[in-house]
């Protein structure tokens, strides 16, 4: 029986891994113009797109368009989404099947480079003028380029700011073109604007530090703490009182059994999940902020796309986040979004060609294709003198955040060979201490010595593969 059953879990295994290459594989020559493509002696490039949505459909646009420039190469885009990246990176490159290109977050980009999955760019690079490290933000060339190798291109990059709706400023009676000024006012307005109904339950939320997703790596950083030690290669967060503090203070978003007094704005642990399941999707009208279940969010510059399209009557600014007393103002640029080369690539040349492409400013002056794409989907160029043209510096709301990186010390996930790991550790900790299963001391502890154990893991595994 054992053989049968081990049979059937190879056979379940193998089915799984047909299903994803079968969604994101499409036929080499689906279309018409794939057909065109392979008649006029092209080389087929797949590009597999971290974004989705409408994010993906202006990608499209501009690979189109590259496609349309010139007669070698033709890049059929595939949007994978981020859910799930890795384990389809890790499905392809293992099937021997990968794309040609491959667009991916940071830190997951960090983690699979270590291992030795993606080609380094380093001669390509200092192929292309556009590529200098010198023109962009420096936090951001630190995650493309370690041990020595560039591994990716910088094609997004972000920032969080504070986000509100003035509507619901107005009905809790604070002015709606003044945001909190400091972290007192902050918490004030978080309790002031936390809406609750006759028997109690909350109707609206002031501020949730875990809605739309969770920052709780944010708030450690806003907090002045440090979850990973760049020096000692170590996370040391278990005896960081800052980080201990961020957790407290997510805890009060939390009732605590058997207190007499509360939180303004707690509620019961046992209804963080039901609240958070009942408020809908975030790329859609009933996102939370959006609907009016949350007043204030910690949100990114996309937001000046997405309002528009999902809640085009929404009254709404933007200004930075509010952080405790006696910490150095800090922007965070949690990661980016990067192109890479996955190692087994077929075609790594033509691959190369549409980076050229896509980076450099195009012939008549113009800024480059992914400047382009920046401003269709509302991201920060990477490259500081983009960052700087007027269709972002000048726009009222954008150029809160771009001011962000450019007048404060900016603060990103680390570059280590187990950075999702990190974050996912973090977000599981928090998740203890707002349901009162963890103090803050024993999550800040438990974030160390996970991260740790799985840093020494990681670094005698890539010792074991030097040649």
């Amino acid at each position: 029986m054992a053989i049968v059953r081990d049979n059937i879990i190879q056979a379940a295994a193998l089915l799984g891994v047909a299903l994803i290459f079968y969604v994101v594989w499409p036929d080499r020559t689906g279309t018409e113009a794939e057909r065109q493509a392979l008649h006029e002696g092209r080389v087929i490039i797949t590009y597999w797109d971290r974004h989705s949505g409408h994010e993906h459909t202006e990608r499209v646009k501009l690979i189109q368009e590259f496609n349309r420039s010139q007669n070698k190469v033709y890049v059929r885009a595939v949007p994978i989404g981020y859910n799930a990246l890795m384990e389809k990176t890790l499905t392809s490159i293992a099937g021997g099947a990968p794309p040609d290109i491959l667009s991916m977050d940071g830190g997951i980009m960090a983690q699979l480079a270590a291992h030795g999955l993606f080609l380094p760019l380093d001669d390509f690079v200092a192929s292309v003028p556009a590529l200098d490290a010198t023109l962009f933000f420096p936090y951001v060339w630190d995650m493309v380029s370690f041990r020595g190798r560039v591994w990716a291109i910088p094609t997004t990059t972000d920032t969080y700011c504070l986000v509100w709706n003035k509507a619901a400023f107005r009905e809790a009676g604070l002015d709606p073109d003044r945001p909190p000024g400091n972290w007192a006012e902050f918490m004030d307005y978080i309790a002031r604007l936390t809406v609750r109904d006759s028997r109690g339950a909350i109707e609206r939320m002031g501020f949730l530090p875990w809605i739309p997703w969770d920052q709780s790596f944010m708030w450690g950083v806003l907090f002045g703490g440090e979850w990973y030690n760049e020096t000692t290669g170590r996370s040391e967060a278990g005896s960081d009182p800052h980080i201990i503090a961020s957790f407290r203070w997510q805890q009060s978003f939390t009732i605590a059994p058997g207190a007499t007094e509360q939180s303004p704005h707690a509620m019961r642990p046992e209804r963080i999940e039901s609240f958070s399941r009942g408020i809908g999707d975030y790329m859609s009208a009933n996102n939370p902020f959006y609907s009016g279940r949350v007043a204030m969010i910690s949100e990114g510059e996309w937001q000046v796309a997405f309002i528009p399209k999902y809640a085009p009557g929404l009254d709404w600014g933007v200004a930075p986040l509010p952080q405790p007393p006696g910490v150095e103002p800090l922007a965070f640029g949690p990661t980016i979004v990067a192109d890479v080369i996955p190692a087994t690539a077929r075609n790594p040349e033509a691959a190369k060609m549409f980076l050229r492409w896509f980076y450099s400013p195009r012939g008549n002056g113009a800024s480059s294709p992914a400047a382009d794409y920046n401003e269709a989907i509302r991201n920060i160029p990477p490259r500081i003198n983009e960052a700087c043209e007027p269709r972002f510096i000048e726009h009222p709301r954008f150029s809160v955040f771009v001011r962000q990186l450019l007048e404060r010390r900016v603060v990103s996930y680390p570059t280590t060979p187990v950075t999702q790991y990190l974050t996912d550790q973090i977000v599981r900790q928090r998740e203890r201490v707002t349901f009162r299963l963890a103090t803050p001391e024993e999550a800040a502890q438990l974030v160390e010595e996970n991260v740790n154990r799985a840093l020494a893991r990681a670094r005698a595994l890539m010792e074991r593969r030097r040649p």
